[in-house]
């Protein structure tokens, strides 16, 4: 083989080296940040979850295996608060789809003002959620909250309503804020996946007689519903985590009756001092984000394919 010839092969090699030099250099800040503010507390957090550990006195924690995690299937306190994680979930996200699917429906007509309305529905996605919790707390007043002031206006309740101090209420009223907060979310990505929906079938639709309810069920939902099941999980995913909302109305209370995953899971490391059953709640509430971002990435992957 001959110089030339030989400089020609190696030059897939230097070509491989320097890609992987620049893949190195590009990638290795990011990896380092994810280290320091990701792997490291998980790692820390898992050393935790078996060790007696005392916010006081995690350096003279001592091994206890699984006690934690016994400790906390034996709970009915955590058991309550995987409850409520479960319910305030499912009807956040269920309300969310509902209000903000029809706010897309209808914000995708064309009628005069369509965009400055597009606009203002998106403020209550869009304001800090300590804002929202202050809100809320004027709003759902007992005595002086708007909510009530239209309740008894229209009929439904002959007296005012107590909403986060009512063990039965409380709850709902926290559900109602989080569909407010977050509805404006499934609009904006609603009416973004209603515009790559085909006239064409509608109009088709139309000359064969299908009424406006026949076509969503045959058009819009199928034409939308990648996009949908992507919120669904992103949606699902935040009020697991959901805290600051809780937080700053309730607390968690009355009576646990607020009380979710990570509400206790703080409430443990920071009221208890007892930062290592903290962390093997918290790992419990890993586990269920895990799940839904690995439903989050096959919801992503499929909705690539079929575009």
């Amino acid at each position: 083989m001959t110089v030339p010839d030989r400089l020609r092969a190696r030059a897939p090699v230097r070509a491989r080296t320097r890609d992987l030099i620049l893949a190195a250099a590009l990638l290795g800040p990011m990896v380092a940040l994810l280290a320091v503010v990701v792997f490291y507390p998980l790692g820390q957090a898992l050393v935790l979850s078996v060790q007696d550990a005392t916010l006081l006195g995690v350096d003279n924690a001592s091994f206890t295996g699984l006690a934690n995690l016994r400790r906390m299937l034996d709970d009915a306190v955590f058991w309550e608060a995987t409850a409520n994680t479960v319910e305030l979930t499912a009807l956040s996200v269920g309300g969310s789809l509902v209000v903000g699917l029809c706010l897309a429906l209808l914000l995708n007509e064309k009628f005069p003002f369509r965009n400055t309305l597009r606009g203002l529905a998106l403020i209550p996605w869009v304001t800090s959620g300590v804002v929202i919790s202050l809100l809320s707390l004027y709003m759902f007043n007992s005595e002086v909250g708007i909510i009530n002031h239209l309740l008894t206006s229209i009929g439904l309740t002959g007296d005012y309503v107590n909403w986060f101090g009512s063990p039965g209420n409380a709850l709902w009223a926290i559900a109602i804020v989080n569909i407010w907060h977050q509805a404006p979310f499934t609009m904006l990505m609603a009416l973004a996946a209603l515009q790559t929906v085909p006239q064409d079938l509608y109009e088709s639709a139309r000359m064969d007689g299908a009424n406006a309810l026949q076509q969503f069920r045959h058009i819009t939902l199928p034409g939308i519903s990648g996009v949908l099941g992507v919120v669904i999980v992103l949606q699902v995913a935040w009020n697991f985590n959901n805290f600051d909302l809780i937080w700053a109305t309730t607390q968690g209370g009355p009576i646990n009756a607020t009380t979710t995953l990570g509400i206790y899971s703080y409430r443990a490391a920071f009221e208890n001092l007892e930062i290592g059953y903290a962390a093997m709640i918290g790992l419990v509430l890993l586990l269920f984000l895990l799940g839904f971002a690995a439903l989050y990435i096959r919801f992503l992957a499929v909705d690539k394919e079929e575009s």
